[in-house]
């Protein structure tokens, strides 16, 4: 098992490096480092660079708050943009940019609150109900939240996405995102009690509520802060820790920083393939996702009542 972590980590690096260097030569306009015009340094600078580095940090924040999601709440199709967290914060961003129009920090405050929202929400629900009954309120409050947001359809404020990205809102997501993720390595191990049942976890002095809460909120900020600046992305926080386990196993040790790797390259992988399968037109990379994630979680609900 050691071997093959070695492996997988391996070839998700030189898969990372080749991704990204494609990614910055390939577009509506095809890039040659040995003869960059400034209109070529502009297009590398101002709009690739940018893009590539929302979709690395995005992409391992969303697949690690996937993973937290997982193991706090117990249940493999969990996930920030299913249970609602991501659709609270993408309204409350839409509030801030009406209310404070070219302050990007209020849109990610107004975001991380959104998110806290249908935070306390899952966790008044949790208390009451089983992991599968829970999942459905997250879905309700998604699409409530979702419904809300509809009322500003005709806005500019609901097109953000990869594409969107600019230095500032870069920026703010890796600085954020970073310090989110360097938190994520350090109580990785935490999600690993939570997989034995809640009495015993009492019974050896350990509070699964706490660590409930720590998970979930560690998840939280890092979903909230992604949507802030690129908008909503579903799906990758189920594909990517599942198909950790499927690899490595149920040790959250391994299962997050594949998570973090894998999810780096996969958006960025999948935001790639969209903008340059037929240029200059782009396909977004959430509708590559629905279509592979909608399928994928079909797939995870099949698996797990064949075992049972």
């Amino acid at each position: 098992m050691k071997k093959r972590m070695i492996w997988t980590n391996i070839i998700l690096l030189l898969l990372l490096v080749m991704t990204i260097f494609f990614a910055l030569t390939h577009g509506a306009s095809k890039l040659n480092f040995n003869h960059l015009s400034s209109s070529s340094l502009n297009i590398l600078f101002n709009i690739r660079l940018p893009r590539i580095l929302s979709a690395l940090v995005a992409g391992a924040s969303l697949s690690a708050s996937g993973a937290f999601f997982q193991a706090a709440l117990r249940n493999p199709i969990a996930e920030p943009g299913i249970m609602g967290v991501s659709s609270a914060a993408s309204l409350l961003s839409i509030v801030a940019g009406l209310v404070l129009p070219g302050l990007f920090f209020g849109k990610v405050v107004f975001a991380l609150i959104g998110g806290l929202i249908s935070f306390t929400l899952i966790l008044l629900f949790q208390k009451k109900m089983d992991p599968y009954q829970l999942i459905i309120i997250g879905v309700a409050l998604d699409a409530a939240f979702t419904g809300i947001q509809d009322l500003f359809s005709d806005n500019h404020f609901t097109g953000l996405n990869l594409a969107t990205s600019t230095w500032e809102s870069t920026l703010y997501l890796a600085v954020v995102g970073t310090i989110a993720i360097i938190f994520v390595i350090c109580i990785m191990h935490w999600a690993n009690y939570l997989k034995v049942d809640d009495a015993e976890l009492s019974s050896l002095g350990v509070s699964a509520a706490k660590l409930r809460f720590t998970l979930l909120l560690v998840a939280v900020i890092l979903a909230s802060i992604t949507t802030a600046c690129i908008g909503v992305i579903a799906f990758i926080g189920i594909i990517i820790p599942q198909i950790g386990r499927l690899l490595l196993g149920h040790d959250y040790q391994k299962i997050v920083p594949f998570s973090l790797l894998s999810g780096a390259w996969f958006l960025l992988f999948v935001d790639t393939l969209g903008r340059t399968i037929n240029p200059p037109n782009e396909i977004s990379a959430n509708v590559i996702l629905a279509i592979i994630g909608g399928p994928f979680m079909i797939l995870i609900l099949l698996r797990r009542r064949h075992f049972a």
